[in-house]
């Protein structure tokens, strides 16, 4: 599995303890599955819940930057970095399209494969309890989670199109962080296309 080269964030202020993941997350014991599974595209599927529709969404997705919030619904640190993270998505949206078809998607995601597992229903009660507004999806396979290396939550990740991390925050940082986070993925992807245009 190749490491993704990321901007580490520098939070101004203490960050919170987040729930360290010791189940073995993204792991089936299948090592031949593991590996088939490895690269990018991932499809995670989304529950019809507020501010979510049913369906997948496609990681990484092209010409779109992805906000991927990977969240624990047991975890009490994942829970309240939910409304910095919905704090973020409000502050974006005066800027750029935000949305699932937009310039910029705000998915928080669950590891389908390990911890605790809801059903779809259980899944968009409690997307309701947290107050959440944007898409909520289940990594099912644990594919992603693998890919991204996530081993504590919430972690949270900014993603160009290619799905190279951008920026990274492990344990919870504050809303301005995560803007900053997401202007620094579409800074890069602005001058990624600039090259590409002055190169053709």
């Amino acid at each position: 599995m190749r490491r993704r080269s990321f901007i580490a964030a520098t939070p101004s202020v203490a960050v919170l303890s987040g729930c360290l993941d010791d189940s073995g997350s993204g792991s089936n014991g299948d090592e031949d599955a593991a590996t088939e599974r490895d690269e990018p595209p991932f499809d995670v599927t989304t529950v019809d819940a507020p501010g979510s529709d049913a369906g997948t969404v496609t990681v990484p997705a092209a010409d779109q930057i992805q906000l991927i919030n990977f969240t624990r619904t047991t975890c009490p640190t994942s829970r309240a970095f939910l409304e910095r993270v919905g704090e973020a998505e409000e502050r974006l949206e005066e800027s750029v399209d935000v949305g699932p078809d937009g310039t910029v998607h705000v998915l928080s995601v669950i590891d389908g494969s390990a911890g605790a597992q809801p059903s779809e229903a259980e899944l968009a009660d409690w997307w309701a309890e947290q107050d959440g507004d944007w898409t909520i999806g289940m990594d099912e396979s644990g594919a992603l989670v693998d890919h991204y290396e996530i081993s504590s939550y919430p972690t949270t990740v900014a993603i160009d199109g290619d799905g190279d991390v951008h920026w990274r925050d492990e344990g919870g940082t504050t809303a301005s962080n995560v803007v900053r986070g997401v202007e620094t993925a579409l800074e890069a992807a602005a001058e990624s296309e600039t090259r590409d245009e002055s190169s053709g």
